[in-house]
């Protein structure tokens, strides 16, 4: 069992719930998980939802929110997708199509769109003592109108690796209009914690 708190005016009140870890204060709310071996937390200034799913083939856990891009043309909600991937090790990037050399994160060339037809963008992610990337990538089919940019992404302090998928931060149509920016913030705000004792 795991705790979840919530915090106001400094008051605390607690509960279990299996799973999961939420502290929030009137200062910044906070969501924490542990998925497997992994044990993190991030910034959530948008009073997002939250679970974990230790029944599924993979364990995950998913963070649900309106990130907010604004404007009738935004996603409204976002949903991120995070697993455990430190067994991986380095692969568990190279899989998601990126790779550091040389002190610098790369897209590493996808045989199956050679012309990058779906505008895969790389984003550093260094955040509170963690290292990684995230790639954006557009749907490339479809009215275009409602093709959408989808997120994948790995961090790592070098004992533990997440990685995570969002399947639509924006519209490729309404760049301007888009939640990726305040996703990129909200990763970059995720640090790893103590694994949690079984």
């Amino acid at each position: 069992m795991h705790k979840i708190t919530h915090g106001l005016l400094g008051v605390l009140a607690s509960a279990s719930i299996i799973g999961q870890s939420v502290a929030a204060t009137t200062a910044m709310a906070m969501k924490e998980y542990v998925v497997d071996d992994c044990h993190f937390a991030f910034s959530d200034p948008y009073n997002g939802r939250g679970d974990v799913d230790n029944e599924s083939s993979v364990h995950s856990a998913s963070y649900i929110s309106s990130v907010g891009g604004v404007g009738m043309h935004s996603i409204g909600e976002v949903s991120i997708r995070f697993t455990c991937n430190t067994k991986k090790g380095r692969s568990a990037f190279t899989e998601l199509g990126f790779d550091k050399h040389n002190g610098e994160w790369k897209l590493i060339p996808n045989e199956y769109d050679p012309k990058n037809l779906a505008q895969v963008k790389l984003y550093p992610l260094a955040g509170k003592g963690t290292d990684g990337a995230a790639a954006t990538d557009n749907q490339t089919t479809g009215d275009e109108n409602e093709r959408t940019q989808g997120l994948s992404f790995c961090l790592t302090d070098q004992k533990q690796i997440i990685c995570g998928t969002s399947s639509a931060v924006g519209y490729v149509a309404y760049p301007k209009q888009s939640s990726l920016p305040k996703v990129l913030e909200l990763l970059k705000s995720i640090k790893f914690l103590d694994p949690v004792s079984p």
